[in-house]
């Protein structure tokens, strides 16, 4: 009995002491391998590790994060100002790490906690400009590395502000995890944010309150598939000598998904509160899918556009394109729109959407054969109310009316449309199409 006390005794001696040691160095390959993989998913940036002090029960470490690519560079600085003359900021990450099975020493800092893994990490950010001046980024980050690799971490913000000679800003709390596994590459998210507020030379940009929700891993063909979610009270822009531009509330949410050699994409949408100048504050909501993309073909469109500079001509672009987004279409897909509609304050409009492109036999791809392959239907209902004002508006509106595209069906106007081989069939009257060959 006491020889298996005592053996239990150096067990637990060899886990508290040895083991930071081992996992020290495997906890600073672990960090390292994993900010790579993420700027290696992000073209362009580059990650650079400028030290890493590492003792037995502990570890601390700083890496810098760069934007190299010029067109990036150039996206940047259009969206928040400054000119290249300044040069391009870098990200700084200070690190502690106490690593251990049983990470003793995470106990004396907050947060801590002697969960078994290979580490336990604490970060903090600031922004490094080019001539050595620097700005704390607010927050910390906490991290668990677990055995397995996959890394947790739980990015806190408290409410503050931060005022310079011509800007000011304030925010609200955040709380934003993360965790990801470097087998599957599997990725999951999700955050809740207060508002914030910026001003700067007149100008004010608010946004509320944001929530969101998400996971990502990659798929065949090159596309990542998983689901996203995301709800925001308002943003709103102030700009000196220009009208307000404000809406909310704003949700979004998505999922991609592959099936055998074919990719399922849906989407939705709400927005209100969009002020349309003549017309009043609007409210839009969408709800659509595709269904049956060819997975081959949509992989190396994706590719072609996220590796095509920023300011590449539309038609240079589309050359690139032409033979990927031709077997796309030929391979058939399914496009619905089971909601299009807005909410206007002269009344609704809803409409429903179908276009069905069936794959295409032909080897030599024209657009007179997908025009022929196409079946499609669409309705639309407007409300009356609406569809006078338009006519007050522009006398010319009444034509849609006169020429029999809508119809009066007590408070609203309704519009049926199909269309299949090159016939289209409005409210019941045919309408052929001409198609040259």
């Amino acid at each position: 009995m006491k020889k298996g006390i005592v053996v239990l005794l150096i067990v637990i001696a060899l886990v508290v002491l040895v083991s930071p040691g081992i996992i020290g160095r495997i906890a600073e390959e672990s960090v390292d391998e994993n900010l790579q993989r993420a700027a290696d998913d992000n073209e362009g940036i580059v990650v650079t590790s400028e030290r890493f002090d590492r003792s037995w029960f502990s570890s601390e470490g700083r890496h810098r994060i760069e934007i190299r690519d010029p067109d990036a560079q150039a996206a940047v600085r259009e969206l928040v100002g400054g000119s290249s003359a300044d040069g391009f900021p870098s990200l700084i990450i200070d690190t502690r790490i106490d690593h251990g099975l049983i990470p003793v020493t995470s106990i004396t800092r907050d947060k801590g906690s002697l969960t078994p893994g290979l580490g336990k990490g604490v970060s903090t950010m600031f922004i490094e400009f080019s001539d050595g001046d620097t700005f704390p980024i607010p927050g910390t980050i906490y991290s668990d590395i677990g055995l397995s690799g996959v890394i947790a971490a739980n990015y806190l913000v408290e409410p503050g502000a931060h005022q310079t000679e011509d800007a000011r800003a304030s925010w609200g709390a955040a709380s934003i995890e993360f965790s990801m596994d470097p087998a599957s590459q599997n990725t999951e998210y999700s955050g809740v944010i207060d508002s914030i507020s910026v001003e700067a030379d007149g100008n004010i940009l608010q946004v509320g309150g944001t929530e969101f929700s998400g996971n990502q891993r990659p798929g065949r063909f090159g596309v990542p598939v998983g689901d996203f979610d995301m709800t925001m009270e308002a943003i709103g822009v102030e700009e000196q000598g220009a009208d307000t531009v404000a809406f909310g509330p704003l949700s979004m949410s998505g999922s991609t998904m592959i099936d055998g050699d074919r990719v399922n994409f849906d989407a939705r949408m709400a927005i209100a509160g969009v002020a349309v100048p003549g017309y009043g504050d609007m409210g839009v909501e969408i709800d659509m899918r595709y269904s049956d993309l060819d997975g081959a073909s949509l992989g190396r469109v994706i590719q072609v556009v996220g590796t095509a500079e920023n300011n590449i001509p539309a038609q240079q672009l589309f050359a690139l394109l032409e033979d990927d987004l031709q077997q796309l279409v030929a391979a058939g897909f399914e496009l619905k729109f089971d909601q299009f509609d807005f909410d206007l304050p002269q009344g609704p409009v809803t409409s429903k959407m179908r276009f069905t492109v069936k794959e295409s036999g032909d080897p030599e791809f024209n657009w007179t054969s997908v025009l022929l392959d196409l079946d499609a239907e669409a309705d639309l209902v407007v409300a009356a109310e609406f569809v006078d004002f338009a006519m007050a508006m522009n006398p010319q509106a009444g034509a849609v009316v006169g020429m029999g595209f809508l119809r009066k069906n007590g408070d609203v106007y309704e519009m049926r449309a199909e269309y299949a081989k090159g016939l289209l069939t409005v409210n019941g009257a045919p309408m052929p199409i001409p198609l040259g060959q």
